[in-house]
């Protein structure tokens, strides 16, 4: 995928993920999607959080499917769609940027007082040093492994996003509730990659802009020799003419090697110049050829080189990092969304009444774990009757939901030894049953934080450990309630 397929992809699984309740796209909407494009993939079939290539395939299609479709649903969705941008740079500033050292390189390149061309007085020694320099920490970093990619750029970053006008824009138009919860998720898995291949396309566009300054200055001793006849000297304090002829010969030798011209070794001495007077100027038009073919063998070519590679390692290092974000959870919700064959799952609660609104938010976890066509049966443990209740539970399928109040503290004498007992009862009648704790945190949103919830989950996680096959949570998010979903 490129860019804007992997954007097209991350935008959807962050309004999917940041709109868990399917107020802006409902369940039913999203398991379509996955009906038309999922062609054949099983949720067995994804292996790990990383992306493989069937997978990746899949998300691509069914991100276009939802971009296809979404043109004829609500308002407030596309809307919440056209905030979903990252930073990224424009074209029109890399052409402006080139434009400037293009005219630069032309300026540079003086070709000195009245008709001489002074070989010494153009900046070729300096291009050439600068450039090596920056050539070979170019090629080491391109040997040295990516690092992780992380954060958000910082303010650069927001400055970039289409400009400061637009990210101020995208910001007010934000309100709380679902929108700013997809624009959140959106930014943490977008906004790093983006960053990261900002930094990259920025580093190829330098690579480029410094083979455009040679290249100017090697138009523009074409361009001004084209009216005017220039004769090529050197002078200098420092070399004599000995080190002079071995000097040029030195800096020449890879355009004469290249263009096969031979440089002109002869005539070093009669172009000295010397008491402001050359003794016999050369023709300065061999000099030109050797000057240019210089910059084009040394500078230009490989700045396009290193501009091409860091191309490439661009596109690989955003494929790579994108498809490390773990995707596995999220692909196998997605598929086993429209899984299942009308499967009997049986739900265990524990000290609570199970509620219309309660059960919303169950179903899902259910669904989410053993299809979109499972059914829950709900049946209710009440607080102090749990050994009597365990005594006379008979198992109905291998398949088994043990629902908790996650803002219960999870005691060993109490949870852990019901779900003890349940499973010994399930293990008489299935060798291999499959027991999933499933935490109700319905009433905890919008009063714990994030942090409080993951906590919790790991103190339940360690009770139940060597018991329950998984333990998960499931959350409805306040600022949701009053929204109705997309029918």
């Amino acid at each position: 995928m490129d860019w804007n397929e992997w954007q097209r992809v991350l935008k959807w699984r962050a309004l999917e993920e940041g709109d868990a309740d399917g107020v802006l796209v409902n369940a039913e909407r999203r398991r379509e999607a996955t009906v038309y494009t999922r062609a054949g993939l099983a949720s067995e079939e994804v292996k790990g959080d990383a992306l493989d290539e069937r997978s990746a395939s899949f998300l691509d299609k069914r991100a276009e499917w939802l971009d296809r479709e979404a043109v004829g649903w609500r308002g407030e969705l596309i809307r919440v769609l056209e905030l979903l941008r990252v930073p990224q740079g424009r074209w029109s500033w890399a052409l402006i940027g080139w434009a400037l050292v293009l005219i630069t390189g032309y300026w540079l390149s003086d070709l000195g007082q009245s008709n001489e061309f002074n070989l010494l007085a153009l900046p070729l020694i300096g291009l050439l040093a600068w450039n090596a320099v920056v050539i070979v920490l170019g090629v080491l970093f391109e040997l040295m492994p990516a690092s992780p990619v992380t954060g958000h750029g910082g303010w650069l970053a927001e400055f970039l996003a289409n400009g400061i006008s637009r990210v101020g824009k995208a910001s007010k138009a934000v309100e709380s509730g679902v929108a700013a919860a997809v624009r959140a998720r959106f930014e943490e898995l977008a906004w790093p990659l983006a960053w990261r291949r900002l930094q990259l396309r920025l580093r190829v566009w330098l690579h480029v802009a410094a083979a455009l300054l040679a290249l100017g200055g090697a138009v523009a001793l074409y361009a001004r020799g084209w009216s005017r006849e220039y004769r090529a000297v050197w002078e200098s304090t420092l070399l004599s003419k000995d080190q002079a002829g071995v000097f040029f010969e030195t800096l020449f030798k890879p355009a004469s090697n290249v263009l096969r011209r031979p440089v002109p070794l002869d005539q070093i001495a009669g172009m000295h110049r010397t008491a402001g007077k050359a003794a016999t100027p050369a023709p300065a038009l061999p000099w030109i050829h050797l000057y240019a073919g210089t910059m084009l063998v040394l500078i230009v070519v490989p700045r396009l080189l290193l501009a091409g590679i860091s191309a490439a390692r661009c596109g690989r290092g955003i494929t790579r990092s994108a498809r490390s974000l773990s995707w596995g959870n999220h692909v196998r919700g997605l598929i086993r969304a429209v899984e299942g064959g009308d499967e009997r799952i049986q739900v265990l609660v524990h000290a609570m009444e199970p509620t219309a609104t309660h059960r919303e938010v169950w179903d899902r976890g259910v669904r989410g774990r053993f299809g979109g066509m499972a059914r829950a049966e709900y049946v209710r443990i009440p607080a102090g009757d749990e050994d009597e209740f365990a005594a006379a539970w008979q198992p109905v399928s291998a398949n088994l939901v043990m629902l908790f109040n996650m803002a219960t503290t999870p005691e060993a004498e109490v949870q852990r030894r019901l779900v003890s007992d349940v499973r010994q009862r399930l293990l008489t009648k299935h060798a291999e049953p499959e027991l999933i704790v499933l935490l109700d945190g319905t009433s905890l949103a919008g009063r714990w934080s994030a942090e409080k919830i993951a906590g919790r989950e790991q103190l339940w996680s360690q009770m139940v450990e060597g018991l329950a096959s998984e333990v998960i949570v499931a959350v409805r998010k306040e600022s949701t309630r009053a929204n109705p979903p997309v029918s």
